[in-house]
């Protein structure tokens, strides 16, 4: 068993929402959650529509990464990160299609994890949950 995150293209409008929700679930530091914005400007400012700003959890960052921080949860099947063994090489970073790997002040990865807390909960995702045009949708596979 898995889950899958989809991303509809055509209906998307680009209004951000599944990002703003993203960072409201993730980041209750402030500190970093301005470090978070920052690094995701360039991001944001070209965001355009058709363009979803989430993880597709497709593998291609942990096959690059030689430490062994970056592994896929035998439960939900999304790829998740050990910023504990993350040395910072950024080798991962170079090889997401989507470009939203980003890394703490300490040089630790941060990647999204599908929202594991709100999935074991019975809750889905929070981009899923505030995208208002269903662009976003969550599913077992």
């Amino acid at each position: 068993m898995g889950y899958r995150l989809k991303f509809d293209a055509e209906k998307c409008v680009g209004c951000l929402a599944c990002n703003t929700a993203c960072l409201d679930a993730h980041y209750a530091d402030m500190d970093e959650l301005e470090s978070r914005r920052t690094s995701r400007k360039v991001i944001r400012n070209n965001f355009e529509k058709n363009i979803c700003p989430g993880c597709i959890h497709c593998g291609r960052c942990m096959e690059a990464c030689l430490s062994g921080a970056l592994f896929r949860d035998d439960e939900t099947g999304f790829v998740l990160a050990d910023t504990d063994k993350c040395t910072g090489c950024r080798k991962c970073q170079t090889m997401c299609p989507v470009g939203v790997i980003h890394y703490s002040k300490e040089g630790r990865i941060r990647k999204c994890d599908g929202c594991i807390d709100r999935i074991r909960e019975g809750r889905e995702p929070a981009c899923v949950r505030v995208c208002c045009v269903h662009a976003i949708s969550f599913e077992e596979i």
